[in-house]
């Protein structure tokens, strides 16, 4: 890694202090940390060292090699609230109510799934013609972290219809049932939101110039 001979200026200095100083405001308003918690992470600088360089790193890399996706939600606050897992996807007839794959049934999807806690989804936007594959990955290898329920996926559909792409292009999901990866995609038409189930491994090309979306989890970093 190449370094800089030029030390940052103390007013960037400050407004970095100000940012960090107002992200553990936030962040010990939403997990009710205590006085002793936060001083606990204070005592270990080597984990604000490593999240500051991992953002100068992560800004880098995404000038040098350009994403298949683009993320369009991140001034937006994108919830899902905590559901019962109960809801699949083959049984939403009042959500999907232009089409469902009969394929949720063949493939053995048509079954409850797991519960979940309240959950924050990204929106991003397909910029370069790829597969599935290269779409997922190329937000994160761990795609566990990408999956999201059935019952997610149609919470999100009946709260946050907006984000959905429309004009007859695909938004798109990913879930895990029975050890397997398959992708979720939800079409808007004028008779009602159409959905189909494809594999993950599926060689289909989508074009990027179609401005195809992906909604995934949040992705949190984590460090030791």
């Amino acid at each position: 890694m190449k370094k800089s001979s030029q030390n940052p200026s103390f007013g960037q200095g400050l407004e970095l202090a100000s940012i960090i100083n107002k992200a553990l405001a936030s962040i010990v308003k939403k997990t009710n940390a205590d006085s002793d918690e936060v001083q606990a992470v204070i005592g270990k600088p080597g984990v604000i060292f490593k999240l500051v360089e991992s953002l100068f790193e992560e800004n880098k890399t995404s000038k040098e090699n350009p994403s298949i996706t683009q993320l369009i939600s991140s001034n937006e606050k994108l919830m899902i609230e905590a559901l019962d897992g109960k809801t699949h996807i083959a049984g939403a007839k009042n959500v999907f109510k232009s089409y469902i794959d009969s394929d949720f049934k063949n493939f053995g999807l048509n079954q409850p799934g797991l519960a979940t806690a309240e959950t924050l989804v990204d929106v991003s936007e397909i910029v370069e013609n790829a597969t599935f594959t290269q779409i997922f990955t190329s937000i994160t290898t761990d795609l566990d972290k990408l999956v999201l329920t059935q019952n997610q996926i149609i919470r999100f559909c009946e709260k946050h219809p907006t984000w959905l792409r429309q004009d007859g292009y695909g938004t798109f999901f990913l879930i895990k049932e029975n050890n397997e990866y398959f992708v979720v995609s939800v079409y808007v038409y004028s008779d009602g939101l159409r959905v189909i189930v494809l594999r993950l491994v599926s060689f289909i090309v989508w074009f990027g110039v179609y401005r195809h979306r992906v909604v995934s989890p949040q992705l949190i970093p984590s460090y030791e």
